[in-house]
């Protein structure tokens, strides 16, 4: 059977997904896996024209609603956020599934700051998604039930990430920003789980990580991912630890899907850099409370808000 769908409901008609960062890579995958189910999907990304150039890339573009906003730019995820909710009179407008899966994979050799102060990377990868799902749960935008994923990496257990420096002011290198990010997301995610849970189970927050996943070894997808014959020549150099974005993306695709999951797992590559999605474990840091709580409360008081999942009400 098709790993995509050997897990969740084959049928996900009348069911509405949020992906963000899926104009292109394990985004768009994901996506596209979900409108062939038949389910509604929200896709998010900086650039509208590649927004609709993914939509029209899947089979069911009629079910696809692009909208274009920076992830790293609180007011703009702010004013994203408004937008979703506006919508929230529509029926079946609450979400079933969010996957956070919008980030910098190559960060810039230098540190960088948003317009907020923030640095770069981190407001990417993680603050504004924080701050997206904080709006969504204030508004009560997902359902009973509804799946938080967050993107994980196996980067953390290759660098010595502690986020003791989250925003790496005492010295930066693109590296550490990634890895750092990386790990911040487990953190949040297993952090959420505990406060899921808390405030009684009415979503359940989960992490996915897709491997080593490598445009080179991904499908041609016109207008959405035309990887150049020199890169798929060097990526398949790298094919037997490697996998392409298209099979990465099952991860996060059964994390949101299957209703088997109850919440605080990890969902990772059998073969840890490839393979079928299976169960695994996050970085041990992100299980530590204590770094759970820290960060939360210093993601809120970044942003100026916190999610509440003792907001959320049951759907249907």
């Amino acid at each position: 059977m098709n790993a995509a769908v050997e897990f969740g409901p084959h049928d996900l008609s009348g069911r509405r997904y949020l992906v963000t960062g899926a104009s292109t890579g394990l985004g768009f995958f994901t996506a596209k896996n979900l409108v062939s189910r038949g389910a509604e999907v929200v896709i998010t990304g900086r650039s509208a024209a590649r927004l609709e150039a993914a939509a029209s890339a899947t089979e069911r573009p009629d079910l696809v609603t692009a909208l274009p906003f920076d992830i790293a730019e609180l007011r703009q995820v702010q004013e994203a956020a408004a937008t979703l909710l506006g919508r929230d009179q529509r029926e079946r407008s609450a979400f079933d599934g969010v996957v956070l899966n919008a980030g910098v994979v190559h960060p810039p050799a230098e540190r960088e700051e948003t317009s907020d102060g923030i640095e770069r990377l981190f407001a990417t990868n993680v603050l504004g998604h924080f701050a997206l799902l904080s709006d969504l749960t204030v508004g009560a935008a997902l359902r009973e039930g509804a799946a938080i994923v967050w993107l994980g990496s196996i980067a953390p257990g290759l660098t010595r990430a502690h986020l003791q420096d989250v925003q790496l002011r005492g010295g930066y290198t693109s590296w550490n920003a990634y890895a750092q990010s990386k790990l911040a997301t487990q953190v949040l995610a297993i952090e959420g789980d505990r406060r899921a849970r808390a405030a009684g189970e009415h979503v359940r927050s989960l992490v996915a990580h897709p491997g080593y996943s490598t445009g080179g070894l991904t499908p041609t997808v016109p207008g959405v991912h035309e990887p150049s014959l020199g890169k798929r020549a060097l990526d398949s150099l790298l094919a037997f630890a490697a996998q392409g974005k298209d099979a990465g993306a099952l991860c996060q695709l059964r994390a949101v899907t299957d209703p088997g999951l109850e919440g605080g797992e990890t969902i990772v590559p059998a073969y840890l850099t490839r393979g079928r999605p299976v169960l695994g474990s996050s970085h041990w840091r992100s299980y530590d409370p204590e770094l759970g709580e820290r960060l939360w409360n210093y993601c809120a008081s970044l942003a100026g808000t916190a999610p509440d999942f003792s907001a959320m009400s049951a759907r249907t």
